[in-house]
């Protein structure tokens, strides 16, 4: 702004600007720009031509502004010498403007274009019109249909408004936080608070003195709590028991844990069926209720498709018990196919059956599928032990799916179930084994144990026959996630509390999640186990530390992009260092030397501990902000663990120090058939003075307690309260033991 105008140079046009002036600047008044020239009144449309008089009395032509002559007009004024003098006109090309006074500045006339009300009355309609038809279009999909309109109105009692002209009070009839889930359901008619009241509807048929078979539908909609109330409906004769409860009464839509409940994205429900799959927790009593709930399994998806079912079972040694189990009452599920299984599907063979054995390799003990039932329970009695100790789990459920493949039809689909106690040895193949699921459209049903907390390995039991020595083989049972989160060690050695963590091995989890399956969690302990800790959490309390089930890149990459959690991850590698020596010899002098090096070793270990504290605490504000409650859980543990284990490093320097002051002497004797060793176990009482550990004690009891307090009922909480119970000290054992204790591990079976 405030440049002279060059009636050579031609602005490109601006948004808005329709026409350009034809009247030049003079040189004697640089400061007039654009905005201030005078524009040629115009015409716009196809009216004749009218004369105008120019400024020198000649006539002109007023033409369109599309003509021509605009473009021509730069040459002209070029050709009449550059800038036109003061005072002088600037002609045009069609005639003439106006020709402005000397010396009188040039002013910018603003021209309004005058609005008809009829061209906005017209818009309007039409856009009314547009909205009209685009609202009633959305509003007669959404209320067409009836069954929408009644599940809608059954979604939550405070929706339905008022009945009979009286506000509806809405009492609070079940909460499922705190409730079992089989009873998270309110009674429409009650007026008080209180247990929910089931109905089972009769059909009208049966005996005198018999009740009628019913079966309950949820009335609600969503996936969320189960809050509505139950519709239901007659469907069978009969008492309710447990030869007639299957197909009596059916819970629809409500199978499963409450974590099928959750708002999250479900699996694909591969068998058909369109209820929501994939259920990685699913908390049974015993062996026998989980059977149970794969029979109504099998008969839910035989309704839509013809079913192969293929059993699938660990060979291992530690499988003994559970397979026995499962003999025992495989007879329940045989007798429940054999009686609710529909006379025309029986004669087509629309159910048959196949059992595979695997361990290190597979064992096809009924390949053909039959629908002989009986033939099922003969064949898993033949199933053989593998003594070599390795389950190849991922490749069997990949290798088995790829067999019975072929099977795959548009009226028939393949129904996998396996029944294991392990994770597997080869867990990394997870992906492959996922893949063979997904494409042959396979789900998977798993019956097994939870996995251990944040660990691997459990430990069984085996006593030498000979030796009377005790052994603890281990077998490979976790972790829950796909990565381990906590630390590895107890403060002293590897850990072996033994803690579950209310989750299902985090391979399994995953394949029964994307393929549309259920883990069946079994509690109950196993004979050979070296601590019974099984216990069944609860699936409610533990919902919101649910690990993620993701593929591992994406879990690593997760993990990655938090401070807080690669953070944590860091701290758990560097405690894989940080195992203290168990075993001392007898003999003073080695002793003496043993205890020496291991005195110095406690000092440098305190340091590192301290120093992960600090770490620590400087990310409690990124604690504080992370939004998956799980990690938050594992920082609580894992300082409060610091703390502990710090008070641990110091009183087993103290244990040193008082070895080397004065050996002590163990109450046996070797001889030829016994060895003694000095083993240091977790203990209650203190070896380093009161005045150099209280504060120390005090604070991590009261991070330990902290929690107990923050996460109760869970694993965190428990595993908290085992280390407060084990004590924060040492104690030297003796340990007496054969002298080939170390060769006849050859003989250990392979679990």
């Amino acid at each position: 702004m405030g440049a002279t105008l060059n009636p050579t140079d031609h602005e490109p046009s601006m948004p808005g600007q329709r026409f350009r002036s034809d009247v030049g600047v003079t040189a004697d008044d640089p400061g007039h720009t654009a905005a201030t020239v005078e524009v040629t009144p115009v015409v716009v449309g196809s009216r004749p031509l009218e004369p105008t008089t120019t400024g020198e009395g000649g006539t002109g032509t007023r033409t369109d502004a599309n003509s021509a002559g605009l473009a021509a007009r730069a040459p002209e004024v070029q050709a009449g010498g550059g800038t036109a003098a003061a005072g002088s006109p600037q002609q045009g090309s069609g005639g003439g403007g106006r020709t402005p006074g000397k010396g009188t500045r040039l002013r910018s006339r603003r021209r309004r274009r005058r609005v008809r009300l009829w061209y906005l009355v017209q818009a309007w309609s039409v856009s009314l019109l547009v909205h009209v038809v685009i609202l009633s279009a959305l509003a007669a999909a959404t209320f067409s249909a009836r069954d929408t309109v009644t599940a809608l109105a059954t979604f939550d009692s405070a929706l339905a408004g008022h009945r009979a002209g009286e506000q509806e009070e809405l009492p609070i009839y079940a909460d499922p936080d705190t409730v079992a889930r089989d009873k998270a359901i309110g009674d429409e008619h009650a007026r008080d608070p209180g247990e929910p009241a089931v109905v089972a509807a009769g059909d009208g048929g049966g005996d005198e003195g018999e009740d009628g078979g019913g079966v309950i539908v949820a009335g609600g909609l969503g996936t969320g709590r189960p809050t509505a109330t139950p519709r239901v409906r007659g469907a069978a004769k009969g008492r309710i028991n447990e030869g007639s409860s299957l197909p009596g009464v059916k819970i629809e839509g409500l199978g499963g844990s409450p974590l099928r409940l959750l708002p999250v994205a479900p699996a694909t429900d591969l068998g058909g069926g369109g209820k929501i799959a994939g259920d990685p927790i699913f908390d049974v009593k015993e062996i026998g209720v989980a059977l149970d709930q794969l029979a109504r399994e099998i008969l839910r998806h035989l309704k839509d498709h013809k079913i192969t079912v293929v059993w699938l079972f660990d060979e291992s040694v530690s499988m003994q018990d559970d397979q026995r189990s499962i003999i025992e009452k495989f007879d329940r599920v045989s007798s429940e196919l054999k009686q609710h299984i529909e006379p025309s599907k029986k004669s087509t063979g629309a159910l048959n059956h196949a059992v595979v054995g695997f361990g290190q390799g597979l064992d096809y003990m009924l390949e053909k599928p039959r629908d002989d039932i009986d033939q099922i329970g003969r064949a898993i009695k033949k199933l053989k032990i593998d003594p070599t100790g390795i389950e190849n789990t991922m490749r069997a459920i990949r290798e088995v799916a790829e067999h019975y493949a072929g099977l795959v039809r548009k009226d028939r689909r393949v129904l996998m179930v396996l029944v294991t106690d392990e994770s597997g040895d080869d867990g990394a193949d997870i992906e492959e084994a996922r893949q063979a699921l997904k494409r042959n459209k396979i789900p998977l049903y798993v019956i097994g144990r939870q996995s251990l907390f944040g660990y691997p390995w459990a430990h069984h039991q085996y006593i030498d026959p000979v030796t009377k020595d005790v052994y603890h083989p281990v077998i490979r049972r976790g972790p829950e996630t796909a990565d381990v989160e906590l630390y590895q060690w107890d403060g002293l050695y590897d850990r072996w509390d033994e803690q579950p963590s209310g989750f299902a091995p985090y391979e399994l989890a995953r394949l029964t999640k994307e393929s549309g399956g259920i883990y069946f969690v079994l509690p109950s302990e196993e004979f050979m186990r070296v601590r019974h800790r099984e216990r069944a959490y609860s699936i409610t309390q533990l919902k919101e530390y649910l690990p993620e089930y993701d593929n591992r890149l994406t879990y690593m990459e997760k993990r990655e992009s938090s401070p807080l959690r690669q953070t944590l991850h860091a701290i758990v590698l560097e405690g894989k260092h940080f195992i203290y020596q168990r075993r001392f010899p007898i003999e003073p002098q080695e002793l003496i030397k043993a205890a020496l090096q291991e005195g110095e070793k406690a000092t440098v270990k305190l340091d590192t501990l301290l120093k992960i504290q600090d770490r620590l605490e400087a990310l409690r504000k990124v604690r504080d902000r992370d939004p998956e409650k799980r990690w938050q859980a594992h920082y609580d543990l894992m300082l409060a663990q610091t703390v502990a284990f710090q008070v641990k490093a110091y009183e087993y320097r103290a244990l040193m120090a008082s070895i080397v002051q004065g050996p002590p002497m163990p109450k046996g004797q070797p001889g030829p058939g016994m060895v003694i060793t000095w083993v240091v176990d977790h203990s209650k009482k203190p070896w380093a003075p009161h005045n150099q550990t209280a504060k120390k004690y005090l604070e991590a009891r009261r991070l330990l307690e902290g929690v107990i307090a923050r996460h109760p009922k869970t694993p965190w909480a428990d595993l908290a309260q085992d280390v407060l119970d084990r004590g924060f000290s040492v104690e030297l054992n003796e340990w007496h033991h054969n002298p080939k204790y170390d060769e006849r591990w050859q003989f250990v079976p392979k679990y």
